[in-house]
C-alpha cells in the first residue's frame, strides 16, 4: 500500500519538475562544496555535511521562490517544501558512500527532523503556516495517507557522486523501521553517464529514463591538471 502510493508522489513529483530539481541542486551543492573543501584549513566530514545540507537548504528556498505551485521555507534552520499537499524535509544519510543504507538514518537526531515520522505514525495535519488551496488539500486527503516526506541523500566525497532516496519517514519509538516505505530515485555512476542503476539489493525505483536538470560540474585537484594538460 505505502509503495505503491509513495510510487505515485514520487512521479507526480517528478512530472511537475520539482523533485529533478531539488537533485540538480544537491549535486550541485555537493560538488561546489568539494570544490572548496579545504582540510588543511580545518575543514572535514562534519564541516562538509553541514555545510552542504544548509547550502541545499538555502539554494531551495531561492529556487522555488517564485513558484506559486510549491512553498519553500527553514523551519527550525530545517529545509520544508510543501507540494502537492505533502511536506518534504531532507537530510544527509551517514558515511561517505553513495550505497549508503537508507536505513541508517536517525530521527532522533534532531526535533525537527524527528516532527515528521511521528506526525506519519499519529495521522497529524502539518500544513500549518501555509494557505494551500482547498481543492488541493482535498484531492491528497486519502484517509491513512502519510502526509510527510523525507530525502535522504547520500555523498561520496572522492568522486562527488551523490545518490537520493524518498520515502515516507515513520518513528521508530516502538521498534519500527525508519520507513513506511522508501525508494531509490537517483544515484550518479562514475563519469555521470547514465543509465542510473538501483543498490544491490535494494528494491530501487527507476530513474534512469527520467530527465534530470544539466548540471554545470567543476573540475577538481588532479582534474583541473589533466584538462590543462590536455589543452596545452
Amino acid at each position: 500500500m505505502h509503495e505503491d502510493l509513495l510510487d505515485e508522489v514520487t512521479s507526480d513529483w517528478k512530472a511537475s519538475g520539482v523533485l529533478p530539481e531539488l537533485i540538480g541542486l544537491l549535486r550541485d551543492v555537493w560538488r561546489t562544496n568539494l570544490d572548496r573543501h579545504e582540510p588543511a584549513l580545518g575543514d572535514d566530514a562534519v564541516t562538509l555535511g553541514m555545510g552542504s545540507a544548509r547550502n541545499f537548504a538555502n539554494r531551495t528556498v531561492q529556487e522555488f521562490a517564485q513558484r506559486v505551485d510549491v512553498r519553500a521555507d527553514l523551519q527550525g534552520n530545517s529545509l520544508r517544501v510543501v507540494h502537492l499537499g505533502r511536506i518534504l524535509r531532507a537530510s544527509k544519510l551517514p558515511g561517505k558512500s553513495v550505497r549508503a543504507d537508507p536505513y541508517s538514518i536517525d530521527w532522533d537526531s534532531s526535533a525537527t527532523r524527528h516532527e515528521g515520522p511521528a506526525a506519519n505514525s499519529q495521522q497529524l495535519e502539518l500544513f500549518e503556516g501555509f494557505e494551500l488551496p482547498e481543492e488541493e488539500l482535498a484531492a491528497n486527503s486519502a484517509a491513512g495517507s502519510p502526509r510527510y516526506l523525507h530525502l535522504a541523500w547520500a555523498g561520496d566525497a572522492e568522486t562527488g557522486d551523490v545518490a537520493v532516496h524518498v520515502g515516507f519517514p515513520r518513528d521508530t519509538k516502538d521498534g519500527a523501521g525508519p520507513w513506511f516505505a522508501v525508494k531509490l530515485v537517483y544515484r550518479d555512476l562514475p563519469g555521470d553517464q547514465l543509465p542510473i542503476v538501483p543498490v544491490t539489493g535494494y528494491d530501487a525505483d527507476r530513474f534512469d529514463q527520467r530527465p534530470v536538470p544539466p548540471i554545470a560540474v567543476r573540475l577538481r585537484g588532479t582534474d583541473q591538471q589533466a584538462a590543462a594538460n590536455d589543452g596545452a
